[in-house]
């Protein structure tokens, strides 16, 4: 059953090759919406009160992100961010393509002075004092990319089969600073049907319903081992734009170096057996390979504690 959102707070609607960065609290929901159909959005999203926590596409896994999924933020931090309420099947998403920027249609068209989403998101962010640099790959939504059987990449290979009234609904599972845009490039690619349309964007204020399912996300999904900048050595963050080696530093890795313990396992007949098939069917190169690789798999199949996928 969908949750009651409450009141509507914010409505906007953003005409063609623009976009507008909206501060999202805890709790209440982002609804992007096509106006006439056929628009495909480029989306960035920051915490609220620190934007080096930004969206990371890489973390929330899957390139086809749908209803019910997570967005997650950069690592290592790597918390929920959003969790996906609401999406219809003809939004179709892509966290691999960049979003443009003016170079590509110098290089393709020849064309130096064409509106790009590198722009219009720098142009976005600087309302809360942000620079092109802080900027990140954004998530896209109905974008209808694709791939070709020897691999080669097309982020706009199918026309956008967005429909007017369609909308994607994102629950905030933190404040955030939401920065959907109009995708700068829908006049040269089917990722607009070469075309520029607008788009709505509408905040609903929590609810009961909407307090109660942020707290399941969030205690179902928030890592225990999640880090932020104060649990590092080095705290600071720099300003001077050139690099140079910090004096007298010397990395600690994480378990460095490595403790093994090696220990026999006795098998029984039909258990090295089974080995033997496991190996047959490419899983391990020889009797301890393939025993380790049989119970790691075993153990990230079977000990998933956040009921998501563990990460291969």
């Amino acid at each position: 059953m969908r949750p009651e959102y409450g009141k509507t707070r914010f409505d906007l609607i953003l005409k063609p090759v623009s976009g507008k960065a909206v501060p999202v609290y805890k709790g209440e929901v982002l609804r992007i919406a096509q106006v006439e159909g056929g628009q495909c959005v480029d989306f960035n999203c920051y915490n609220l009160h620190d934007y080096k926590e930004h969206m990371a596409v890489g973390p929330s896994g899957g390139l086809r992100k749908k209803k019910d999924d997570l967005v997650m933020t950069n690592p290592a931090r790597n918390r929920p961010m959003l969790a996906i309420l609401e999406m219809p099947e003809s939004c179709v998403t892509d966290i691999i393509a960049p979003g443009c920027s003016a170079p590509v249609f110098e290089r393709r068209a020849g064309i130096e002075a064409h509106t790009n989403c590198q722009d219009t998101f720098s142009e976005c962010i600087g309302e809360y004092g942000l620079t092109p640099d802080d900027t990140h790959n954004s998530f896209n939504l109905w974008m209808n990319s694709s791939w070709t059987s020897d691999g080669k990449y097309y982020s706009s290979s199918d026309r956008n089969t967005g429909k007017k009234g369609d909308y994607v609904d994102f629950l905030a599972l933190m404040d955030v600073l939401a920065v959907p845009v109009t995708c700068g490039g829908g006049d040269f690619s089917r990722g607009s049907n070469y075309w520029f349309k607008p788009i709505q964007i509408q905040i609903f204020k929590t609810s009961d319903d909407l307090n109660v399912l942020t707290n399941d996300y969030i205690a179902r999904h928030q890592p225990k081992t999640s880090r932020g900048l104060e649990d590092y050595r080095v705290k600071d963050i720099r300003t001077q734009r050139e690099l140079e080696a910090l004096a007298g530093y010397a990395p600690r890795f994480k378990n460095f170096p490595l403790q093994i313990s090696e220990f026999a396992i006795e098998l029984t007949d039909d258990d090295y057996l089974n080995l033997q098939k496991l190996q047959q069917m490419g899983l391990g190169d020889d009797d301890e390979d393939g025993l380790r690789s049989a119970v790691i798999e075993w153990y990230i199949s079977n000990y998933n504690t956040a009921g998501s996928p563990i990460p291969r």
